[in-house]
């Protein structure tokens, strides 16, 4: 049996139905964790996307509106990480938008890569340019 990373998936919701936050929990092969959450108005700007990802593994509509965490496979679970880092650390519901949609509009690989990229200095940053962002935040 080979050693993966493992992902876990968050989906939280209001009594309403209405999505409140998206998280996404990793751990590394040395096990150490990593935890990206997006809340409030970005999470409803990225939610679209968000499931949009976790819709291409075929997950059931049930998994989506769980209170529990979705487990889901190391390739997806770099992908779905990817749009929540992409989008945190911007203000403007455009930007919000269009970076979500395109980075959940990516192949499989393409998102792989960025991934891999977004550890190294000014990966972000780059891929957010690459998207159309612009300079500003």
């Amino acid at each position: 049996m080979t050693r993966s990373e493992t992902y876990s998936c968050l989906i939280e919701r209001d009594d309403d139905g209405r999505v409140t936050a998206l998280s996404v929990a990793a751990q590394d092969l040395d096990g150490s964790e990593r935890h990206v959450r997006v809340n409030g108005y970005r999470a409803i700007h990225v939610a679209a996307g968000f499931q949009e990802v976790l819709r291409s593994a075929r997950l059931r509509g049930r998994d989506l509106t769980s209170a529990d965490p979705i487990r889901i496979d190391p390739q997806l679970g770099a992908h779905v990480e990817l749009v929540l880092r992409a989008v945190k650390p911007l203000k403007r519901i455009d930007r919000i938008s269009t970076v979500s949609e395109a980075v959940a509009g990516m192949s499989r690989e393409e998102a792989a890569y960025w991934h891999a990229q977004i550890n190294r200095r000014n990966g972000l940053r780059a891929l957010r340019l690459l998207l159309g962002e612009g300079p500003k935040r």
